[in-house]
C-alpha cells in the first residue's frame, strides 16, 4: 500500500510543461552558487571528508526548495516561469483587449472628422473639431457656392453645426473663395428682375447704406410725401384715412419709437395697406404710394427684417419701371406689367389670345400647371415634381404646395394635404406609393 500523498494536479501540470529553455534558465539562476560549491568539494574531501556528503545534501536540498518555491509562486500569481529580459529571444505576446481599445481610440482621435481617413491637420478654435485641410477647404468651397440666395449664409462646423468665424475659416481657403463669399453674402441684397425688353436688371429697393441718407432725413421725406398724398384729389373717406395715418406717423417720430427693433415693420403694416386701398380706386396715385413704400423699406437697418420688408413691397407694388428702357414689368412673374390682373390671370389671357405659336402655348400651359405665387412674397415659384413642402428660395417662407397655407405637419403631409386631398385626386409621383390605389384595393378586399 502506497502511503505517499497524491501530488496536486497543478504541480504535475507545471512539471510536465517545463521546457528545456526554462530548465536552462533555472540552472543559470544559481550558477555562482554551483561554481563555489564545486570549488569547495576538493577542500572538503581532503580536510573534512565527513562533511562532504552533508554539503552535497544541503546544496541539493536548497536547489530543490528554490525550484518548488518558484512553482508555488507561479501558481498563486497565475503566471508562468519568469524569463530574462531578453528581447531577442522573448516571443511577442498579443496585445490585450484593453490595449486594442486604446489603440483604436487613439487611431480615430487622430482622424479627420469628414473623411475619417487622413490624419487631422487643423483644429477649430471654437468647437475643437478637427479636419484635414483638403476636406475642410472643399467643404468651405461647396458651402460658399451654394450661398447665393438673398440671405446671409453662415459657415458652420460640419460636425456640431456651430458657426465658424470668417477670420478662422478664411485661413484655409484661397482669396478668390473669400471674395466670392463676400459678394454672395452681402447683408442687404436687393431682389431684382431682368427687364423682358432690354434684359437690364431692375431692383425696386436699395439697401439703407447705399443711398447715403440719415434716418432723420428719411423720416422727413416720408412725412412730406404723406402730406402731399393727403393733398391729392381724394375722396373724403380716403383723405381722413391719410390724415390719421400721418398723425400716427408723426407721433411715432416725436416719441423716438421708430428706432425700436421691429417698429419699422409695424409702421409699414399701418401705412401701406391704407395706401393700397386708395390706389385700387385711384391708379394714378400708384407711383406715389410705391415711392412711400420704398422709403419705409429703407428705414429698416436689420438685414433680415429689411429682406422681409422688401418682399412686402414686392407683394403690394409689383409693377416697376425699367431705368434703361422705361418699360414697365411685373416683379412677381418677370413679364410685362399687367395692372389689374394677377400673374396667373395674365397667363390665362395670353393662352386665350395666342393661337398660332404652338411652342409658346405649350410653355404658357406648363407655367399654368406648375407655377404658383408664394403666399408670403407673391413671387411666382415653379415646381415640376417633389413633395408638398416648398421653401421659397427668395423669402424663405415654408408652405404647402397643395393648399398654400403655412407648412404644418399637423394639417399637411409631404404627399397628402389634409385640406383638399379628399376632394381632389392626384397622381402619385415617381417612386412614391399610390395611396389612392392602395386604399381602393383595401376597401375591395374588406
Amino acid at each position: 500500500m502506497d502511503n505517499t500523498a497524491p501530488r496536486p494536479n497543478w504541480f504535475i501540470r507545471k512539471l510536465d510543461n517545463i521546457t528545456g529553455g526554462q530548465t536552462k534558465e533555472l540552472f543559470a539562476k544559481f550558477n555562482i552558487a554551483n561554481l563555489l560549491f564545486c570549488y569547495c568539494l576538493p577542500f572538503f574531501y581532503v580536510f573534512y571528508p565527513a562533511l562532504l556528503m552533508p554539503a552535497i545534501f544541503l546544496r541539493s536540498l536548497s536547489f530543490f526548495v528554490g525550484w518548488v518555491y518558484k512553482l508555488i509562486s507561479a501558481h498563486h500569481h497565475n503566471t508562468d516561469f519568469p524569463t530574462r529580459n531578453n528581447k531577442r529571444n522573448k516571443p511577442t505576446e498579443p496585445p490585450s483587449l484593453v490595449e486594442d481599445e486604446r489603440n483604436n481610440m487613439y487611431f480615430w482621435l487622430q482622424r479627420c472628422s469628414i473623411c475619417l481617413d487622413q490624419t487631422f491637420s487643423l483644429c477649430l478654435e471654437s468647437c475643437r473639431d478637427q479636419f484635414c485641410k483638403d476636406c475642410f477647404s472643399r467643404y468651405i468651397l461647396e458651402t460658399v457656392n451654394q450661398s447665393w440666395g438673398l440671405g446671409v449664409t453662415r459657415i458652420k462646423c460640419p460636425v456640431c453645426q456651430e458657426t465658424i468665424a470668417q477670420s478662422e475659416w478664411s485661413k484655409y481657403v484661397s482669396q478668390d473663395i473669400i471674395e466670392k463669399y463676400n459678394v454672395y453674402n452681402q447683408p442687404y441684397r436687393p431682389f431684382s428682375r431682368y427687364c423682358s425688353t432690354c434684359e437690364h436688371p431692375v431692383a425696386p429697393c436699395q439697401s439703407p447704406k447705399s443711398q447715403g441718407l440719415s434716418r432723420e432725413s428719411r423720416l422727413e421725406q416720408i412725412a412730406h410725401n404723406l402730406d402731399l398724398f393727403s393733398q391729392s384729389t381724394l375722396s373724403p373717406a380716403s383723405k381722413l384715412l391719410i390724415d390719421e395715418t400721418l398723425t400716427s406717423f408723426l407721433k411715432s417720430c416725436q416719441s423716438g419709437s421708430t428706432f425700436r427693433i421691429g417698429r419699422v415693420q409695424e409702421l409699414y403694416n399701418q401705412i401701406i395697406p391704407v395706401l393700397c386701398k386708395i390706389t385700387l380706386k385711384q391708379p394714378t396715385l400708384y407711383q406715389a404710394a410705391s415711392t412711400l413704400s420704398k422709403q419705409l423699406v429703407a428705414l429698416e437697418v436689420i438685414p433680415e427684417a429689411w429682406k422681409q420688408t422688401q418682399f412686402w413691397h414686392v407683394a403690394n407694388f409689383p409693377t416697376e419701371v425699367c431705368s434703361n428702357c422705361n418699360d414697365s414689368l411685373c416683379l412677381q412673374c418677370g413679364e410685362g406689367a399687367h395692372i389689374g390682373n394677377s400673374c396667373l390671370e395674365n397667363l390665362k389671357l395670353k393662352l386665350k389670345n395666342n393661337d398660332s405659336d404652338t411652342e409658346l402655348l405649350s410653355t404658357i400651359q406648363w407655367k399654368l400647371n406648375h407655377t404658383r405665387p408664394c403666399p408670403n412674397c407673391s413671387v411666382m415659384i415653379n415646381r415640376d415634381e417633389g413633395c408638398n413642402k416648398v421653401d421659397c428660395l427668395l423669402c424663405g417662407y415654408r408652405f404647402c404646395w397643395r393648399c398654400g397655407s403655412g407648412w404644418s405637419a399637423k394639417t399637411c403631409g409631404f404627399y397628402q394635404c389634409g385640406e383638399n386631398d379628399t376632394s381632389e385626386s392626384t397622381k402619385a409621383e415617381l417612386g412614391v406609393p399610390d395611396m389612392h390605389a392602395i386604399d381602393a384595393r383595401r376597401q375591395i378586399n374588406t
